[in-house]
């Protein structure tokens, strides 16, 4: 059976965990010669709280401030990727980091975005970490990454958190 794996859509969330679900999309797409997409879902605000806060302060500038959140965030992200640039360029002539291809920042819902931009961009794999904060059976599978391997339709690599 071959995989066939040529683009891959890796979730991430700018938490401590990022640095290790980026360097595992990294190791995957080295070993299928394949690119990375990489995915950053804002929350969206509920219309409850959208509505007052348009009214009070405009919607030009509301708007405004969403991008300027949005151009933060893949500032932020661009960041992650020159901190791994260094080590993982060095092992992999092809540049670890520069099978990144994409940097794509969604305001919505996670599982729902995540599992349209697979669609989106016809993604063989898809990549996220996992956190399981919960007592329950969250404990090991975060609520996000648990609702997108329930509904994906592609291979999931899903990364565990790690001990710092």
């Amino acid at each position: 059976m071959s995989l066939n794996i040529k683009t891959l859509l890796c979730a991430i969330d700018l938490s401590s965990h990022t640095e290790h679900v980026i360097t595992a999309a990294i190791e995957e797409a080295r070993a299928h010669d394949a690119r990375i997409q990489l995915l950053h879902i804002l929350p969206s605000f509920d219309s409850a709280m959208a509505v007052p806060i348009v009214s009070f302060m405009g919607e030009d500038r509301f708007t405004q401030l969403k991008n300027e959140k949005k151009d933060e965030t893949i500032a932020a992200i661009r960041k992650k990727i020159d901190e791994l640039h260094a080590g993982i360029n060095e092992k992999d002539p092809k540049g670890g980091t520069g099978r990144i291809e994409g940097i794509h920042v969604y305001e919505g819902d996670p599982v729902v975005e995540i599992l349209n931009m697979t669609n989106k961009l016809h993604a063989d794999m898809l990549v996220l970490g996992s956190h399981g904060k919960g007592t329950s059976e969250h404990t090991f599978v975060g609520s996000v990454a648990r609702k997108v391997l329930k509904r994906a339709k592609v291979r999931v690599l899903l990364v565990p958190a790690v001990e710092r």
